[in-house]
C-alpha cells in the first residue's frame, strides 16, 4: 500500500501527491505486506491463477499513467466511455450464459447460484462476490457487420446450454431467444460510436481481464476507428472571418476606449474644469472637496454604447457557445434543429474558454471606474457641465492600526494595483501631498424649471452654480446673518413675510423643502447589490459550468448566487425604508407672503419664510416669533422624554443675531412634533423658517448617519489579505490541476476554473449581513430599535460603557425631601415636615423660579426637577404662562430665563408689589459665584459636599431685587444673575433604578468598564456609582475638584475631602478616580496622553456640559477604545453620536439620535445590545469560517478529483455546492445570544489565533480523515482489481460512477455537515449547540441522509450512486430515465464491512472537529492567551512602575 502510493507521489511530483503519501505512511506505516493476498510490485498486482475455460488469466496492470503504451490505453474507444447518454437508449433485457461452461469455473469455491447472480437491468453482469478478478459484462465488441463478430461474441455462443434456441442479436448486444417468443425493442440503439463499426456483437461475462485477451484486437480496431474519425472532423478556422470580425472590433473598442480617457484626462484637459467645492458637511468643513465638470458629447456617448454591446456580447457568445457545444454532443430533439458550427468538441471548448477569459478580464477592467458611462464624458467648464464629478477623500483604517505590518503591505499591493488602474485610464485617485485616497461621484447637473437655475445634489446637499465665481457651491441661505432679532420681531416683518418673487428665488437657492434620497425599491436594491464586482466574478463562475455536461450545476451555481445575494438585498432593503421612513415631507403649510396668508406645499417652503405653527410634524427649523404656548415632543431629535414648552424670542437680544444654541427655547426643529399651539388675544402663532432641506438639525443627523463611516475593524483590513491568500492559493491550486490531468488541457481548464470558483465561496460576502439582520429582528422584538445595523457588530466589542446619570442610571422623576434656608443648613437635609417646614421666602422661589407651563389638559410641562419642586407646594397653582398662584396672591412673571448648561442657573423676574424680585437657582457652585460672600453661611460649602456624597441632589436658590434701568424686555441674564443674596438650599432624592446594580454587575461580569458622565456634583456621581456597583463601595475615590489660577488640579480625597497625591505619579492600591468637567478639559488640551491615561482609572465625570460629554466618549473613541453611550435627554445626544455605540432612553420608535433606542426607555436594553452584538459577531464569524471551510474542502476535492480523473456524480454536486451550504450557512446564524455576558470578547480578527486555529485546526482533521478513508479503501483486497483506469476526462457524465469518487462523497460531503456542527458551538456568546433549533434539524436530517446512503444498497443510496447497481439505478438531475452504472463492473457496491469503516469515519471525524472546536480553539487557547496576555500586562505595569519611579524621582530632585 505504502509503495504505491509513494510511487504515485514520486510519478506526479507535486506536492499534492507527495502530502497523500507521506500522510498514507503516517497513517498505515511503512510495511508494504498490507494484505495477505496482495503482493504489490512496481506497478503490476499478480492474481493466483484460476482457472476459467482454460484460459489462464494475465497479471492485471495497475493504473500507471506514466506508460504511454498501458494496456488501459485500450479503453480510449470503448464506446461506454465517450458515448454520450443523449446517444443511447438502453433496454432492460435479460441475457442468457452458458451454464455448463460457467460451471467449470472455479471461484473461491463459493456457491453456484451466488456466483452466477447477475443484475438484469441494462443488460449487465455484477459480481456480487468482492472478489478479484472480478467477473463482469465485458466492454462491447464493435464491428462493421454481425458477420464480423468474433465465434466467443455471438448469442449462440453466450448461450451454449440452450443451443437448439433460435436467438436474435439486439442492437444493444442483448440476444432474445425467439424460441421463447422473445423480441428485440426496435427502439433500442447501439452504443457503439464509430460509425464504421456500428454494430455490437453479443454482451460477454468473463473476468474482466480476460476480456482483453479475448477481444483486444477488436477494441484495438475501435479505438483506431474512433481516432481517425476525430482526425476527419471538419475544423473552424480560428482566423476566419467570422472570428476576426469579433476580436478586430473588440481590440478597436478597447483601444479607442483607453485613448479616449487619455485624451480626455491628460492629452487635452480643459482649463478650469476643475476647482474646489466647498464641503457643506457639518464637522468636515477642512476636508479638501473638489468639482470637475464633465457633458455629454456624440463621440463619448457612441464609445460608452460600443461599450455597453461588448459587455452584453461576452454573455452572449458564452450562451452561443454554450448552446453549441450542446448541439455537436447531439444533446438532445430540442437542438436537432440548430446548425452545427463546431464539429469538433475541442473546438467549441476552447472557443469558449477564449471567450471566457477574455470577457473575465475585460468587464473587471471596467469595475474601477465609478461607473461606465462617467469614462465617456468630456471634461468641460462647470458653466457647460452636464455632469460634476465630487472628489472626496476616503477614509482608511483606524490610525492604531496604521502602524501594523500587515496594513503596510496591504498597502503596498493596493497601491500598485490603484497605481497601474489609474495609468490606464488617466485619472488620479490620490493626493500626491497627503497621500489621501479620493473617491469620485458622478453627479447629474439638473435644472430648476421654476427658477432655471442649475444644481446638483452630493450628500443630500444641494449644490447650486453661481455665476460670479463661475463653480458650484453649497445651496445654503443663513437668513440670520444679514438681519436681527429686532427685524425679525418687527410687526411689519411678521405681517409682510416674504414676497413672492423672493420666496422663488430662495427656492431656487435652496431647493425643495426636502432630503434628496430616492424612495428604496426591490428592483433597485437588486440591481444595486448585483452590480458589485463579487457578482461579477460569480457570474463568469456560473458560466464556466454550463457547457462540459455540467449545465444543471450552472442552474444550482446561480440559484445559490441569487439565493445569497437577495438575502442581502432584502436586509438591505429593509434597513434603506427605515431610513426612508424618516425622510418623508408631506403635506402643507400656511405662510405669510406678500402680507397674505396662503397654503403652500411643505416642499415650497424657504428660509425666511413667516410660517404659522400648529400641532404636527415640523418639517423645518424655525424660531418662534410670537406666541402664547407651544409644547414640543423633541424625543424623535434628542431623546428627550418629556414635552418642552417653547417660548418667543427675546427682545432683550433685539440687537443679537439669532443663533440655535443660544436661542434653544424659542427653536423648534424639523423632525419634533408640535403638540400644542396656542396665541393670545385671537393671534397665531408665528415663526420664522430658519433652515430648510438637509441644513435642518433633523437633515444633518440623517446626512452623518447617510455618509457614516463605521469604525475600523481589525476584520476590515484582514479581509483584504485573506482575499489575498485565497487567490494566491487559487493560483496555486489552479497549477496543480492543470498538471494532474492528463487529458486534452481543454479539459484540465475546466477542472481549474472549478477550483478557482470554490477558493471564493459565493455565499462569503452574506455572512456578516445575515448575522447583523437576524439579531436586529431580535432587538426590534425587545422594543429596542435600531437606524444603523452596522452598529450591531460593533457591540460585540465594546469594552467601556459611559452611562448619564439621572433618567439613565436612576429614575427620571426626582422626589422632593426638603427646603433649608441659610439658616437651617444645619439640619438633615433628609428630614422634612411637609410644606409647613419650607421658609416662605423659600416656598416663593419654588413656586416662580421654574420654566414651567401647563398643556390644555392643566398638566405641569418642564424639567422634572422643576415639576417636583412646585408640586411640593400644595398652595401654589399656575394660572397661565405669564403667571402663579401662591396661596392668595398671584404673582406675574415679567422674564423668565430658561436653564443654562454652560451657567448652570436659570432664573426669573416677578412683580411682586411694587419690587421686580429676582430669583435664580442653579447648582451650589454656581450659585455661590454670583451672590455676595457675606450672605453664604461659611459651612455652604461643606454642606453641598456632605449632600452630594449621600445622594442627595441639591439645588441652591438665590436673590436680589432689580432696580437697573433697561426695559424687562431688554434685560439680560447677566443683569440680574449678579450681586445675589443667598437664600436657601432645595434637596431632592434620586431614586436609584431596580434594575441598575444588576445590568452594572453583568457589565463587569462582561468585561466591560463602566463610568458615569454627568452634569451633577461629581461626589453625587461617586454616591451613585458606589450604589449602582461601578465603583465597589471598599474603594478609596480620588477627585480631580478644580484647576487653579496657575493650572495647577487640585485631587482631594473624596472621603474627607483632605489633599490627595498626584495620579500624574501614581495612584495608590485600591483606589479609583473621578474628576470634573474642568478637570478633564484642562488634561485634555496640557496633557491629552495623561488625560486617557487617568481617564482610564476614572469612573465619574461631574458638572459636564453636553460638550464635556462629547469631549470624554470621542477621547476614549480616538485612543482605540470601543465604546457604548447611554442616555435619555437631549444633553446626551452629542456624546450618543460620539460613540461607537449610543443607545437613547426614549419612546419615539423613528428616533435619529442614536442606532439604538430602547422603547420601554430601561438600561437593560444596554446588556441586550451588547448580548445581540457579541453574538452577531461571533455568528458572523462561525457562518466567516464555515463558508471557507466549504471552499478549502471543495478545493480539496477537486484536486483529488483531478489526480484521479474523476468527478461526482450529478445529485452529488447538487447536495455538496447547493442544499448543504446554503441551508448550513443560513441556519448557522440563528442561534440566539447567550443569557449573560461572557468575560471575553468575541474576536474581531478573521486571522487572528482564534480564527486560524479555529480554521486551520478543523481542515487539517478534514483533509486527515479524507486521507484515511483513500488509505482504508486502497487497503481494501476487492478494490485492487476495481480502481478507476482511465484518465480521459472528456464526458463527466461518465467518470462519477466508481469507488474513489464514492469514498470522497462519503467522507467530504459529511464534512460540509461536521463543520458546521463544530461551528455551531457559540462558546459563551451564544445559546447552548442544542438551541439553534433550525440548524439541529438539518444537521440531523443530513447525517440521516449521509448515514443510510453510505450503510445501505437501494434507490435511496443510488441517488447519489453510492452502493448502486443496474437493478436500483435512478434518474440523474436532468434526466428523466434511468441511468446505468458507467463503470467496468456495472456496479459501486460495497462490502458491508467497509461501509461500517466509513461511518466510523464519519462520526470519527464530526467528533474530533467538535472537540477540537470546544475544548481546544474555545477553551484551551483562550487560556493559554491569557497566561500570554498576562505576562505582557505584568511586563508593560513593571515598565510602568518603573517610568512611575522616573518620574517621581525626577520630581523631588
Amino acid at each position: 500500500m505504502y509503495q504505491a502510493v509513494k510511487m504515485l507521489a514520486f510519478r506526479r511530483g507535486f506536492a499534492t501527491a507527495v502530502t497523500l503519501s507521506l500522510a498514507f505512511e503516517a497513517v498505515l506505516g511503512r510495511n508494504s505486506n498490507v494484505s495477505s493476498n496482495t503482493a504489490f510490485a512496481t506497478s503490476r498486482i499478480d492474481f493466483a491463477a484460476i482457472e476459467l475455460d482454460s484460459i489462464k488469466n494475465p497479471p492485471v496492470a495497475v493504473s500507471d499513467r506514466s506508460s504511454e503504451d498501458s494496456w488501459w490505453h485500450g479503453f480510449d474507444g470503448i464506446p461506454f466511455l465517450l458515448s454520450r447518454r443523449s446517444k443511447r437508449k438502453l433496454g432492460k433485457k435479460a441475457i442468457t450464459t452458458n451454464e455448463a461452461a460457467l460451471a467449470t469455473r472455479q471461484l473461491d469455491a463459493l456457491d453456484m447460484e451466488q456466483q452466477m447472480h447477475r443484475s438484469l437491468a441494462f443488460g449487465d453482469y455484477v459480481d456480487p462476490t468482492f472478489n478479484c478478478p472480478a467477473t463482469t459484462t465485458c466492454p462491447l465488441v464493435c464491428v462493421n457487420s454481425t458477420d464480423d463478430c468474433p465465434v466467443d461474441a455471438t448469442c449462440a455462443s453466450a448461450n451454449s446450454a440452450v443451443a437448439d434456441h433460435e436467438f436474435e442479436l439486439c442492437n444493444d448486444g442483448t440476444c432474445a431467444d425467439k424460441t421463447l417468443g422473445q423480441a428485440c425493442d426496435a427502439e433500442l440503439e447501439s452504443p457503439c460510436s464509430c460509425g464504421g463499426l456500428g454494430v455490437t456483437c453479443a454482451k460477454q461475462i468473463d473476468f474482466y481481464d480476460n476480456c482483453f485477451v479475448r477481444f483486444q484486437n477488436f477494441y484495438d480496431e475501435n479505438t483506431e476507428c474512433i481516432e481517425n474519425e476525430e482526425e476527419n472532423l471538419p475544423q473552424v478556422d480560428f482566423n476566419g472571418v467570422a472570428f476576426k470580425a469579433c476580436y478586430i472590433p473588440l481590440i478597436i473598442i478597447t483601444v479607442l476606449a483607453f485613448l479616449w480617457c487619455a485624451y480626455n484626462q491628460r492629452i487635452a484637459p480643459v482649463v478650469g474644469s476643475i476647482t474646489v467645492l466647498e464641503c457643506a458637511i457639518k464637522g468636515k468643513e477642512n476636508e479638501k472637496w473638489s468639482q470637475t465638470g464633465y457633458k455629454r458629447t456624440i463621440v463619448g456617448a457612441i464609445l460608452h454604447a460600443l461599450i455597453i454591446i461588448v459587455q452584453l456580447t461576452f454573455q452572449g457568445l458564452l450562451l452561443f457557445l454554450t448552446i453549441q457545444y450542446y448541439v455537436q454532443q447531439e444533446a438532445g430533439p430540442a437542438l436537432e434543429n440548430l446548425r452545427v458550427i463546431f464539429h469538433d468538441e475541442i473546438q467549441v471548448l476552447m472557443a469558449f474558454q477564449i471567450v471566457w477569459m477574455t470577457g473575465f478580464v475585460w468587464c473587471f477592467l471596467l469595475k474601477y471606474p465609478s461607473s461606465i458611462r462617467s469614462l465617456f464624458l468630456r471634461r468641460c467648464l462647470p458653466s457647460d457641465a452636464t455632469y460634476v464629478a465630487v472628489s472626496a477623500p476616503v477614509q482608511t483604517v483606524d490610525t492604531l492600526y496604521e502602524k501594523k505590518c500587515i496594513v503596510k503591505f496591504l498597502g503596498f499591493l493596493l497601491d500598485g494595483f490603484y497605481g497601474f488602474m489609474d495609468f490606464i485610464y488617466s485619472i488620479k485617485s490620490e493626493d500626491a501631498d497627503t497621500g489621501l485616497r479620493y473617491k469620485t461621484t458622478y453627479c447629474k447637473v439638473r435644472i430648476d424649471e421654476k427658477t432655471g437655475s442649475r444644481y446638483f445634489y452630493f450628500r443630500m446637499r444641494r449644490y447650486i452654480y453661481d455665476d460670479t465665481e463661475s463653480k458650484f457651491v453649497p445651496g445654503r441661505l443663513n437668513v440670520a446673518e444679514d438681519s436681527t432679532i429686532e427685524h425679525w420681531l418687527s410687526k411689519d416683518h411678521m405681517q409682510h413675510g416674504l414676497s413672492s418673487q423672493e420666496a422663488t428665488r430662495r427656492l431656487g437657492v435652496v431647493g425643495p423643502n426636502v432630503l434628496d434620497l430616492k424612495k428604496p425599491t426591490i428592483l433597485g436594491s437588486i440591481v444595486r447589490e448585483f452590480s458589485k464586482p463579487f457578482y461579477l466574478y460569480q457570474n463568469f463562475m456560473v458560466w464556466t459550468w454550463a457547457p462540459y455536461w455540467y449545465y444543471y450545476m450552472a442552474i444550482v451555481q446561480t440559484v445559490v448566487r441569487v439565493t445569497g445575494g437577495m438575502v442581502v438585498v432584502i436586509f438591505q432593503y429593509m434597513s434603506d425604508m427605515n431610513l426612508y421612513q424618516l425622510m418623508v415631507v408631506d403635506g402643507t403649510a400656511e405662510v405669510v407672503r406678500d402680507g397674505e396668508l396662503m397654503t403652500v406645499d411643505q416642499t415650497d417652503v424657504v428660509p425666511g419664510d413667516i410660517v404659522r405653527v400648529t400641532p404636527g410634524l415640523a418639517y423645518f427649523d424655525m424660531a418662534i416669533l410670537k406666541s402664547e404656548r407651544v409644547l414640543v415632543d423633541e424625543s424623535a431629535l434628542t431623546g428627550e422624554v418629556h414635552p418642552v414648552a417653547k417660548i418667543p424670542l427675546d427682545p432683550a437680544n433685539s440687537m443679537l443675531v439669532y443663533n440655535s444654541k443660544t436661542c434653544k427655547s424659542s427653536t423648534i426643529s424639523a423632525g419634533t412634533t408640535v403638540l400644542e399651539s396656542a396665541g393670545g388675544d385671537g393671534y397665531d402663532v408665528l415663526a420664522i423658517v430658519t433652515q430648510t432641506g438637509s441644513f435642518t438639525a433633523k437633515g444633518e443627523l440623517l446626512s452623518d448617519v447617510l455618509s457614516y463611516e463605521r469604525h475600523q475593524f481589525k476584520f476590515d483590513t484582514e479581509v483584504k489579505l485573506v482575499l489575498f491568500i485565497l487567490l494566491v492559493e487559487m493560483a496555486i491550486l489552479v497549477s496543480v490541476v492543470l498538471h494532474f490531468i492528463e487529458d486534452h488541457w481543454v479539459y484540465a481548464w475546466f477542472y481549474a476554473a472549478f477550483v478557482a470558483g470554490t477558493c471564493l465561496p459565493p455565499l462569503l460576502p452574506t455572512v456578516f449581513v445575515v448575522s447583523v439582520g437576524i439579531s436586529c429582528k431580535r432587538l426590534q422584538a425587545q422594543r429596542i430599535t435600531c437606524t444603523d445595523s452596522t452598529g450591531i457588530l460593533v457591540a460585540g466589542k465594546v469594552k467601556k460603557a459611559f452611562f448619564d446619570k439621572t433618567g439613565t442610571l436612576t429614575e427620571q422623576g426626582l422626589s422632593f425631601v426638603s427646603a433649608r434656608t441659610s439658616n437651617e443648613l444645619g439640619k438633615s437635609a433628609m428630614i422634612a415636615h411637609g410644606e409647613a417646614d419650607i421658609d416662605p421666602i423659600l416656598q416663593l422661589g419654588l413656586s416662580v423660579c421654574h420654566t414651567l407651563t401647563t398643556n390644555a389638559s392643566g398638566d405641569l410641562i418642564g424639567p422634572a426637577v422643576d415639576r417636583m419642586g412646585f408640586s411640593a407646594l400644595s398652595s401654589a397653582r399656575m394660572v397661565d404662562d405669564h403667571s402663579v398662584m401662591l396661596g392668595d396672591e398671584t404673582i406675574k412673571y415679567l422674564k423668565r430665563f430658561e436653564f443654562d448648561h454652560h451657567s448652570m442657573t436659570q432664573s426669573v423676574i416677578i412683580q411682586r408689589g411694587d419690587e421686580a424680585v429676582v430669583f435664580v437657582k442653579g447648582s451650589p457652585e454656581a450659585i455661590s459665584k454670583l451672590c455676595a460672600p457675606s450672605s453664604l453661611p461659611s459651612d455652604f460649602a461643606d454642606h453641598a459636599r456632605y449632600c452630594a456624597k449621600n445622594g442627595i441632589y441639591q439645588l441652591a436658590i438665590a436673590r436680589s431685587t432689580y432696580t437697573g434701568s433697561k426695559e424687562l424686555n431688554e434685560v439680560q441674564r447677566s443683569d440680574i444673575e449678579v450681586d445675589l443674596t443667598f437664600t436657601g438650599c432645595i434637596n431632592f432624592q434620586n431614586t436609584m433604578k431596580h434594575e441598575t446594580p444588576a445590568v452594572i454587575s453583568e457589565l463587569r461580569e462582561g468585561n466591560v468598564e463602566s463610568a458615569i458622565l454627568t452634569g451633577d456634583n461629581v461626589l453625587t456621581g461617586i454616591y451613585i456609582a458606589k450604589k449602582s456597583g461601578i465603583i465597589e463601595p471598599n474603594k478609596n475615590v480620588i477627585i480631580g475638584a478644580t484647576v487653579s489660577c496657575d493650572d495647577v488640579i487640585e485631587w482631594v480625597n473624596a472621603s474627607d475631602d483632605s489633599e490627595a497625591g498626584d495620579p500624574l505619579v501614581s495612584i495608590p492600591e485600591n483606589t479609583v478616580l473621578a474628576m470634573t468637567g474642568e478637570v478633564w478639559n484642562h488634561l485634555l488640551r496640557y496633557d491629552p496622553k495623561s488625560a486617557i491615561a487617568l481617564g482610564n482609572q476614572t469612573f465619574v465625570f461631574g458638572r459636564c456640559t453636553p460638550n464635556d460629554k462629547v469631549s470624554v466618549v470621542s477621547t476614549f473613541v480616538k485612543y482605540g477604545d470601543i465604546t457604548l453611550m447611554c442616555g435619555d435627554g437631549g444633553n446626551d445626544c452629542g456624546a450618543l453620536k460620539a460613540a461607537h455605540v449610543g443607545i437613547a432612553l426614549s419612546d419615539a420608535e423613528a428616533s435619529v439620535v442614536a442606532p439604538f433606542t430602547s422603547l420601554d426607555k430601561t438600561i437593560t436594553s444596554v446588556t441586550e445590545v451588547l448580548k445581540e452584538g457579541r453574538c452577531a459577531l461571533a455568528s458572523a464569524f462561525a457562518s466567516y469560517k464555515y463558508m471557507i471551510m466549504y471552499g478549502q474542502v471543495e478545493s480539496i476535492n477537486q484536486v483529488v478529483n483531478a489526480y484521479f480523473s474523476i468527478s461526482f456524480s450529478e445529485w452529488c454536486w447538487v447536495f455538496m455546492d447547493g442544499i448543504w451550504p446554503i441551508t448550513m450557512a443560513f441556519s448557522l446564524p440563528l442561534s440566539k445570544a447567550a443569557k449573560a455576558l461572557s468575560p471575553k470578547r468575541p474576536t474581531a480578527s478573521i486571522i487572528g489565533p482564534h480564527t486560524l486555529s479555529s480554521a486551520c485546526g478543523v481542515l487539517a482533521i478534514n483533509f486527515l480523515f479524507l486521507v484515511i478513508g483513500l488509505a482504508f479503501l486502497w487497503n481494501q483486497d476487492w478494490f485492487q482489481c476495481r480502481m478507476w483506469d482511465s484518465n480521459d476526462v472528456s464526458n463527466v457524465n461518465t467518470i462519477g460512477d466508481n469507488y474513489e469518487t464514492a469514498v470522497i462523497f462519503v467522507i467530504t460531503g459529511y464534512q460540509y455537515i461536521s463543520s458546521a456542527a463544530a461551528y455551531n458551538f457559540g462558546y459563551t456568546y451564544r445559546a447552548s449547540w442544542f438551541k439553534n433549533y433550525i440548524f439541529v434539524f438539518f444537521f440531523l436530517v443530513w447525517t440521516a441522509v449521509q448515514f443510510s446512503a453510505t450503510m445501505t444498497a437501494n434507490k435511496f443510496s443510488c441517488i447519489w450512486r453510492l452502493n448502486c447497481t443496474n437493478d436500483n439505478a435512478t434518474r440523474f438531475v436532468v434526466y428523466p430515465d434511468p441511468q446505468p452504472i458507467f463503470n467496468n463492473f456495472n456496479t459501486t457496491l460495497m462490502p458491508t464491512s467497509f461501509r461500517g469503516i466509513l461511518v466510523a469515519l464519519m462520526v470519527g471525524n464530526l467528533v474530533l472537529v467538535c472537540a477540537w472546536e470546544y475544548f481546544v480553539v474555545n477553551r484551551l487557547l483562550p487560556k493559554v492567551n491569557n497566561q500570554v496576555v498576562g505576562m505582557k500586562n505584568s511586563q508593560q505595569a513593571t515598565e510602568k512602575f518603573e517610568f512611575n519611579e522616573g518620574v517621581e524621582s525626577s520630581m523631588i530632585s
